[in-house]
C-alpha cells in the first residue's frame, strides 16, 4: 500500500535553520559588542575599572586659548593657554597607614601634616589633596606606593607672555565644583573659553558602579572656543613698557594707556601700571588690582574734555574756529567764580585759541549757548554715562548725573571736565568721534572666535552705535587740535615730521566733597596723522609728583609712542 512521506524532517531542518540563524545572530551582536568594549571603548572602560575620577576627567573639555598677532603677518602668539598637570586625590577606605600616608604627601607637597592627617581620617570616598602637581612630583608620590593615593589630569592655566597685562586677560580661579574666568577676557568669555562638559550614562550595579557589559551612553566633551584678539603684539609690549617708564620718572602712583583704530574701534594695545601677573593671582593681597583702569577707574578729566563742549558747539552751528569772544580771565556764577587754570586774563581769543591756551572762560562761553538739556544730549551722544560694551569683564559707566541738576554752574563746570566722571575709554572713543568723521564705535578687543562646536568661526565686525557729530564738524575739530600741538601747551606731544592732534588734561581729585590740593590726574588723548588718523592714543597718570601739569608728563608720553606707532606703520612723513 502506497503511503505518503511525511514533511516532518523537513520542518525540522527548518527550525535547526532558524535557530542557527539566531545564534549566529547572537554571536555576532556578542563579538561586535565585545569589540567595542575592548578596543574602541576599551580606555574608557579601563578608567573605570580602576576608578570612577579618572573617566569623568576625559568628559572635561579643554579650555580655549587667546592669541594675538603681529603686524602684517600671519603668526600668532597665545597669551592664555593650557598646560597638563595633576590633581592628587585620597580614597581614605583604601588607606590603611594614615600617618604615614599623610607624612609622606606632605614632605613631597609641601603641606601641612596635621591638616592631612584630617582629610584622611575623614569618612569619604574621594577627597582632593592638591591640584595643579607637577608630571616631576606627581610621578614621586607615584614611586612611594601609597595605596589609596591616586592622580588624575588636569590642566592648568598659564600665560606664557609676561608682561603682556594681566588686567586685560583676567584669570582662572578654582572654587569648590569647577574652574572658572574672573576678571578681563577669561571673565567676561569665560562660558565660551570652558566648553561643555561631557556625560556617561549608564547602568550600575547594587554599590552604584558602572556595568561595563550595560547599556551606556557617551557624550563626548566640547573644548573651548579659541580668541584671537585685535592687540598689535608690538605695540602691546612697547606701550607696557613705555607706561611703566612714565610711572616711575614722574612718580606718579598709577599710569594707563590705550591705543586704538579709531575707524574701527578695535584697541591695538593697552596697559596699566602697576600691574600683575596672572600666572600667580593668588599671591596679589590687594585684589583692586585685578580690576582693569582703563575700563573701571572713573575720575573727573579735567580740561581734556574741552574738545567734546567745543564740538558740540560747533555741530549746533553756534560757532566756528574763528568766532570770538572777550576773556575777562574768570566768570562769576552764582556763587561761585571760576578763572582760567592759569590765572590770566587773555582778551580777545578766537575758539581755536581757546583749546590752545586751555582757557574755562571760553568753554563756559560756548556751553551757555548751547543750554544745559542741548549739552548734556551731546554728552550722551558721545557715549559718556553708559557702558561702552568692550568685552573685558567689570566695566564702570561714569557718572554725569550732576548734568540733570537744576542751575547753570552744572554745565559750566562740566564743560571744562569737572563735576562729572568718565572711564579712560569713554575718554578715548570720544576722541575717535571727532578722529573718524563723526562715528561712535563701539570698542572691541576680540576680532575672531573659533570654536569646535557647530558655531564654528565667528568674525567680529566694526559696529557703528551712532553718527554724534557733523563729518563738517569732525574737519573743524581735527584741524583745532592741530593747532592745540602746534602752538598751545601740548607741543611735547609733537612727532617730527607730522602733524597730530590732541588735547592735554589736568584735573583735580574729589575727596569726601573737596578737591585734593595736591592730588591730581594728567591726561592727554590723541590721534595721528590729523587727516587721516591711523591711531588714536590716550595716557593717564595719577599723581604725577615730578610735574605739574599733563603738558609736561602726559603729553610727553604721547609723543614718544605716536612716534613708536608711526614707525611701526610705516608712515610716510608728511612734511
Amino acid at each position: 500500500m502506497y503511503r505518503h512521506k511525511r514533511k516532518k524532517p523537513f520542518l525540522k531542518d527548518k527550525r535547526l535553520l532558524f535557530l542557527f540563524a539566531v545564534g549566529v545572530l547572537v554571536a555576532s551582536i556578542i563579538i561586535i559588542r565585545l569589540f567595542v568594549l575592548q578596543i574602541i571603548r576599551g580606555k574608557m572602560y579601563s578608567n573605570i575599572a580602576t576608578g570612577r575620577h579618572n573617566v569623568f576627567a576625559k568628559l572635561q573639555p579643554e579650555r580655549g586659548k587667546i592669541f594675538i598677532k603681529e603686524y602684517k603677518t600671519t603668526k600668532t602668539y597665545p597669551v592664555a593657554m593650557n598646560k597638563t598637570t595633576y590633581l592628587v586625590y585620597a580614597e581614605p577606605s583604601k588607606i590603611q597607614n594614615k600617618s604615614r600616608v599623610a607624612k609622606t604627601l606632605a614632605n613631597i607637597l609641601k603641606l601641612d601634616e596635621g591638616k592631612l592627617k584630617k582629610t584622611l581620617y575623614k569618612n569619604d570616598p574621594y577627597e582632593p589633596i592638591a591640584h595643579y602637581v607637577s608630571r616631576s612630583i606627581m610621578t614621586k608620590i607615584k614611586d612611594s606606593g601609597l595605596k589609596g593615593v591616586g592622580f588624575q589630569e588636569e590642566d592648568r592655566r598659564v600665560y606664557p607672555e609676561k608682561g603682556f597685562g594681566g588686567q586685560i586677560l583676567g584669570f582662572v580661579g578654582f572654587d569648590k565644583t569647577k574652574q572658572s574666568g574672573r576678571y578681563g577676557l577669561e571673565g567676561y568669555f569665560d562660558k565660551d573659553l570652558s566648553g561643555l562638559s561631557g556625560y556617561l550614562k549608564g547602568e550600575k550595579d547594587a554599590l552604584g558602579r558602572l556595568i561595563p557589559w550595560g547599556s551606556q551612553t557617551v557624550e563626548k566633551a566640547i573644548n573651548g572656543a579659541d580668541l584671537y584678539l585685535t592687540v598689535e603684539r608690538g605695540i602691546q609690549f612697547f606701550v607696557c613698557n613705555k607706561i611703566k617708564e612714565a610711572v616711575k620718572k614722574y612718580e606718579a602712583s598709577m599710569g594707563s594707556v590705550i591705543v586704538m583704530n579709531p575707524y574701527t574701534g578695535a584697541i591695538l594695545a593697552t596697559c596699566s601700571y602697576p600691574d600683575y601677573d596672572p600666572n600667580f593671582y593668588n599671591k596679589e593681597k590687594d585684589q583692586s588690582v585685578f580690576n582693569n583702569p582703563i575700563i573701571f577707574n572713573q575720575y573727573e578729566p579735567g580740561s581734556v574734555f574741552k574738545p567734546v563742549t567745543m564740538a558740540a558747539a560747533i555741530d549746533a552751528g553756534l560757532v566756528s574756529p574763528e568766532t570770538t569772544f572777550i576773556d575777562e580771565g574768570s566768570v562769576f556764577i552764582k556763587p561761585h567764580t571760576i578763572k582760567n587754570s592759569d590765572g590770566k586774563r587773555y582778551g580777545l581769543q578766537t575758539m581755536t585759541q581757546v583749546l590752545e591756551k586751555s582757557l574755562n572762560t571760553g568753554v563756559i562761553y560756548i556751553v551757555k549757548l548751547l543750554g544745559p538739556k542741548q549739552f548734556r544730549a551731546y554728552v550722551e551722544r558721545f557715549g559718556f554715562g553708559n557702558l561702552t560694551g568692550i568685552e573685558l569683564d567689570k566695566e564702570a559707566m561714569g557718572d554725569i548725573s550732576s548734568l540733570k541738576k537744576r542751575g547753570e554752574i552744572w554745565s559750566a563746570t562740566a564743560s571744562y571736565g569737572q563735576g562729572i566722571s568718565v572711564t579712560p575709554i569713554q575718554m578715548i572713543n570720544a576722541f575717535n568721534v571727532i578722529a573718524n568723521g563723526g562715528k561712535l564705535m563701539k570698542p572691541y578687543i576680540v576680532e575672531k572666535i573659533v570654536s569646535t562646536g557647530k558655531d564654528g568661526e565667528k568674525v567680529i565686525k566694526p559696529k557703528i552705535i551712532r553718527q554724534v557729530i557733523s563729518s563738517r564738524t569732525s574737519t573743524l575739530l581735527r584741524g583745532m587740535l592741530a593747532s592745540v600741538v602746534e602752538n598751545g601747551h601740548s607741543k611735547k606731544a609733537g612727532v617730527e615730521g607730522y602733524y597730530v592732534a590732541g588735547k592735554t588734561g589736568t584735573a583735580q581729585i574729589s575727596e569726601s566733597g573737596e578737591y585734593a590740593k595736591e592730588k591730581k590726574i594728567a591726561t592727554f588723548a590723541g590721534f595721528a596723522p590729523v587727516d587721516r588718523p591711523i591711531f588714536s592714543l590716550l595716557i593717564r597718570l595719577d599723581n604725577p609728583k615730578a610735574a605739574e601739569w599733563a603738558s609736561s608728563s602726559a603729553a610727553p608720553v604721547f609723543g614718544e609712542i605716536a612716534k613708536f606707532i608711526l614707525n611701526y606703520y610705516k608712515v610716510p612723513s608728511e612734511r
